[in-house]
């Protein structure tokens, strides 16, 4: 496996490094938020949650393999709502849904569209296949994302109350453009998305658990899914496809976790 590894370009290795080490683990708090909200009261709850949740990994997956462009661009969709619904102001209405597709939309069409060659040849790798339905549905959304950004930029000039997140905005902007694809999201991932929900999460889990049981549940679940991301890359990884199968492993492994990550801390 360290030979395959040692295949890969520094900036792409280093980049899903720290997706995996220290971006991955903030969903591994969803344990915690589990438990606060009541799972843990009934061993057969918490079995049922723990059931549940690697069940909806494996439909991702599952459904990836039928269906890869359609799964992707999904997954796209859904993560540019994430991101951008963790960026914005609680409580916004139909301003805040904008800021939210503002945020989320550079992220994921952002850096997609300014990057778009060498993100096609990582799309590529995660469909098998033609990309071409998926830039499709970018390009629309990209229509959609312009409006909400030029809204933001119009609030962000106007009131105060919105210039730390039109401030925001600009300095991805200037990441996105001047940095790699992977090195950008990597960033964004490590040290905006994951610190923040690390922040609120703890912050909300505090008067109800102990720090100690929310880092020994979130350890548990971190490790295994490290061990399942090592089990599936030493699978699929040979000396010439390494890249393409660590590329493939991680987001194909971000979205299966996602979606049940999604429905307890968006929705529950």
């Amino acid at each position: 496996m360290m030979e395959s590894l040692a295949t890969i370009p520094q900036p792409t290795l280093l980049a899903l490094a720290a997706v995996i080490i220290i971006g991955l683990p903030h969903g591994a708090l969803d344990g915690a938020i589990a438990i606060y909200l009541g799972y843990s009261k009934r061993v057969v709850l918490l079995l049922r949650f723990v059931l549940l949740y690697v069940v909806a990994a494996a439909l991702v997956v599952a459904a990836w393999m039928a269906a890869p462009a359609v799964c992707l661009l999904i997954f796209l969709v859904i993560s540019m709502l994430h991101f951008g619904l963790g960026d914005a102001r609680p409580g916004g209405g139909w301003e805040g849904f904008l800021e939210a597709v503002a945020h989320g939309g550079l992220v994921v069409a952002g850096i997609s569209l300014i990057h778009r060659d060498e993100v096609d040849v990582i799309f590529g790798y995660l469909v098998g296949g033609s990309t071409q339905m998926v830039w499709q549905g970018l390009e629309i959304l990209a229509v959609i994302i312009a409006i909400a950004l030029a809204f933001c930029v119009i609030k962000g000039v106007t009131d105060r109350r919105w210039r730390a997140g039109f401030a925001e905005l600009l300095l991805l902007a200037v990441l996105f453009v001047f940095t790699p694809p992977l090195v950008g999201f990597a960033v964004y991932f490590c040290l905006v998305h994951t610190v923040r929900h690390v922040r609120t999460v703890l912050s909300g889990l505090a008067a109800g658990m102990s720090g100690r049981m929310v880092f020994t549940q979130a350890a548990l679940f971190t490790i295994a899914s490290w061990l399942a991301g090592a089990v599936a890359f030493w699978l699929l990884a040979s000396p010439g496809s390494a890249e393409s199968a660590l590329l493939r492993v991680v987001f194909i492994g971000l979205a299966a976790l996602t979606v049940p990550h999604m429905i307890l801390v968006d929705g529950l």
